[in-house]
């Protein structure tokens, strides 16, 4: 995804990398350009450190910083809660920006599943994630707590806001497909983006022309993988990924 785990673009799914997995990589656009490292020590766990420029907003005062741009660190996590069976989808739970300023907060729940080629995903997302609001909390039945959630990016880095997680009395329901070509190397993505930038919640307002983004990759050997996608109706991004597993022999070991 544009924020580095596996996913669509700006939206999450249930799938992983493989167990050993690394990856680096970089994801560039208007506002905000991602550079990432991310993890997979399991198949069903997946963590990454992401560095964003947001190219809208300055870093500090023009004596201080010149027109240096606004940078913010956040660190993600993705766990498999339910694996995918003949009638089950893989579901998985996330946290975005759980230890950062909250400027990109959001957590979710989404569930995958395969038909074929064509891979669905379908889930429900809080925080930045649910800026759409596009239905009720579903856990304000379970616990009034819920209603509450702090403002977006108020926090300091470092810390984790327990309270606001799944926090909110609105979030939203957001989805996608991937279609693979095998023969060709090449996925490509459709989804409906819930994060509303043109809301301003992790900065200035963006144009939003459409909810919808496409977006194509396509790996080039073992080892990068390219992609390239339309969002909001009016950007364009490129996304370039080096990667490698290590559980695999990829350095081989010698004999003593």
């Amino acid at each position: 995804s544009n924020y580095g785990y596996t996913g669509l673009l700006e939206m999450p799914s249930a799938r992983f990398m493989d167990a050993g997995s690394l990856k680096f990589g970089i994801s560039a656009s208007w506002p905000n350009e991602y550079t990432f490292i991310v993890g997979s020590p399991f198949d069903w766990f997946e963590a990454g450190y992401r560095y964003t420029e947001q190219k809208t907003q300055k870093y500090g005062p023009f004596g201080y910083s010149g027109n240096q741009t606004l940078k913010d660190k956040g660190f993600d996590i993705k766990i498999r809660v339910l694996e995918e069976s003949f009638y089950l989808p893989n579901v998985a739970l996330g946290i975005r920006d759980m230890g950062g300023t909250g400027q990109f907060a959001g957590e979710y729940i989404v569930g995958s599943k395969r038909f074929g080629f064509l891979d669905l995903s379908l889930g429900i997302g809080w925080g930045l994630l649910g800026a759409d609001s596009n239905i009720k909390n579903p856990l304000t039945s379970l616990d009034e707590r819920f209603n509450l959630r702090g403002g977006e990016g108020g926090q300091q880095g470092g810390t984790f806001n327990f309270g606001d997680w799944f926090s909110g009395e609105r979030s939203a329901l957001f989805g996608g497909l991937e279609y693979s070509f095998p023969k060709r190397g090449i996925n490509l993505k459709l989804e409906y983006d819930t994060s509303n930038p043109d809301m301003g919640l992790s900065g200035p307002p963006v144009e939003v022309k459409s909810r919808f983004n496409l977006g194509i990759t396509r790996p080039l050997g073992d080892f990068i993988d390219l992609g390239l996608s339309f969002e909001r109706g009016s950007q364009v991004r490129f996304t370039f990924v080096i990667k490698g597993n290590y559980a695999k022999g990829l350095v081989p070991k010698l004999e003593t």
